[in-house]
């Protein structure tokens, strides 16, 4: 039986769509994606998903997220006309058949997550940071709930994030693929591990981590993954 080979739409589809907004996140989804990556920041007690600590370089605005209200975020442009949206209206706007991977990007989002993601019994999550508060915080809130994995996140795939990970009881390492070494791979995937790689913008690189055992990629550019579908 072949294991299925994951597409995430990182951010969405920011190559198609302003990332990170719910137009972005449709294109993934029309590109066939089997999963989304979004970040989120906790501003007014609110899930927002939006990847910088500012408005500056993906909005009309400028100024420091948390520094900003939850409606003065509304107002702003982020793209083609598209507002900041929250967790809960990406979640809604997703197929059940498509997993949607929280990265919790801001302070005070492990929690929240953590209390959201149950009301969602039919969406699969995945839920990862390089925070690692904020994943023990999700960890102690959500408890043994079905519908959520936890993933370490990593810029590289070492025998420390590994330890880590076993520590933690995690079983998922999302890893860089500018740094990541035949060698490492080997090891963490004989050592148990699903490892899924960031951020591949080649039919080409995604094949070959395919065929490596790499569980699956993140995308910039969905379309042009599109074709790994289908072979």
């Amino acid at each position: 039986m072949i294991k299925q080979f994951y597409i995430f739409g990182h951010r969405g589809a920011p190559a198609l769509a302003p990332e990170n907004t719910i137009p972005s996140f449709v294109r993934a989804f029309e590109e066939r994606v089997n999963g989304i990556e979004l970040d989120v920041h906790s501003v007014d007690r609110q899930l927002v998903v939006i990847h910088d600590e500012s408005v500056d370089r993906t909005s009309n605005g400028s100024g420091v997220l948390h520094e900003l209200s939850f409606e003065t975020l509304r107002q702003l442009d982020f793209g083609d006309g598209a507002t900041i949206p929250t967790l809960v209206e990406v979640i809604q706007a997703t197929p059940t058949r498509v997993l949607i991977n929280v990265e919790l990007k801001g302070q005070h989002t492990g929690k929240p997550v953590a209390q959201l993601i149950p009301n969602y019994p039919s969406h699969k999550f995945m839920v990862s940071s390089f925070d690692r508060h904020e994943l023990k915080e999700f960890k102690e809130e959500f408890g043994t709930e079905f519908n959520a994995e936890i993933a370490l996140l990593g810029v590289r795939l070492t025998a420390k994030l590994m330890e880590e990970a076993h520590q933690m009881n995690v079983r998922t390492l999302n890893v860089s693929s500018k740094f990541l070494k035949r060698k490492q791979l080997i090891l963490a995937l004989q050592s148990g591990f699903r490892i899924n790689v960031f951020t591949v913008n080649s039919a080409t690189r995604a094949r070959q981590l395919r065929k490596d055992g790499v569980a699956g990629v993140f995308t910039d550019d969905p379309a042009k993954l599109r074709v790994l579908h289908d072979e």
